[in-house]
C-alpha cells in the first residue's frame, strides 16, 4: 500500500501537523493594543493642527480686519463720487458690525444699506501699547490721530462714523473735515506680538486710505 503526503503537513517529533493551522491568518486585524497606538497618535496630530490653526487664524485676523475696512473706505469714496451722493461709513464696535448707507437725495430719509460687514471680536480698533508706552502713529504726513469712537454711555456708543461727499472728501458727522489712522491689534496682544499691528490711514481731503505693518519699531506702508 502506497502512502500520500500531504503537501501542506510536516512531520514534528514524530507529530503530524498541517501547516495551514500554523500560518497566522493575514486577515485576522491590528489587536487591541495596536488599536489604542493608533488613536492616541490621531489624538495628538489633532491637537497640534488645532493650536496650529488657532495661531494662524490669530496671526491673519488684524490683516483681515483692515482689510475690510479699507474696502469699505474706497468703495464708500467710489460711490460717492459715481454717484454724486454722500456714502456713510460706520464702525460699530458694540454689535461688531461696520456699514456702508448711501444717504441719498431726500434731507432725513431715503438711505438705502449699501453693504454689512462683520468685524472680528478678536481684534481691537484701539491704539495700542508696548510696555506702557503707545504705538507711534504713521510717518509724516500721514501721521493722523487715532480715530475717535464715541463713548460707551452715547447714543450709538462706541460708533466712528464718516461721511464721504460728493466732492472726494471726508468728514464727521458734523460736517468737519476728518483724517483718521485705524489700529487693528490681536485683543490678547503682548510684547512678543507686537509685528502683528496694522493700521489704515484716512485723509479726509481727498479721502484717500493706505494701510501700513508695524515692524516692531516704526510703520511700514504697503499692502497687508
Amino acid at each position: 500500500m502506497s502512502s500520500e503526503k500531504n503537501p501542506s503537513s510536516h512531520v514534528f517529533g514524530g507529530e503530524i501537523r498541517d501547516s495551514k493551522f500554523e500560518t497566522r491568518d493575514s486577515h485576522s486585524g491590528f489587536s487591541l493594543i495596536e488599536l489604542l497606538i493608533v488613536i492616541a497618535v490621531m489624538g495628538i496630530m489633532t491637537t497640534v493642527a488645532v493650536f496650529a490653526l488657532r495661531s494662524s487664524k490669530r496671526s491673519y485676523a488684524p490683516d483681515d480686519e483692515a482689510n475690510q475696512i479699507v474696502s469699505f473706505f474706497r468703495e464708500a469714496h467710489q460711490r460717492a463720487l459715481t454717484q454724486r451722493q454722500t456714502q456713510r461709513v460706520t464702525i460699530d464696535r458694540v454689535n461688531l458690525v461696520v456699514r456702508l448707507m448711501d444717504e441719498g437725495l431726500l434731507p432725513g430719509g431715503d438711505e438705502v444699506e449699501i453693504i454689512r460687514g462683520k468685524l472680528n471680536g478678536t481684534v481691537a480698533m484701539t491704539q495700542p501699547s508696548i510696555g506702557g508706552t503707545l504705538i507711534p502713529l504713521p510717518p509724516g504726513p500721514y501721521n493722523y490721530n487715532a480715530a475717535v469712537f464715541s463713548a460707551p454711555t452715547a447714543t450709538p456708543p462706541s460708533t466712528a462714523q464718516y461721511r464721504f461727499r460728493a466732492d472726494g472728501s471726508v468728514v464727521d458727522p458734523l460736517g468737519n473735515s476728518v483724517s483718521a489712522t485705524f489700529y487693528f491689534t490681536p485683543v490678547d496682544m503682548n510684547n512678543s506680538s507686537q509685528t502683528l499691528v496694522r493700521a489704515v490711514t484716512l485723509f479726509g481731503p481727498s479721502g484717500s486710505t493706505r494701510a501700513w505693518k508695524y515692524d516692531g519699531t516704526q510703520f511700514i506702508s504697503g499692502a497687508l
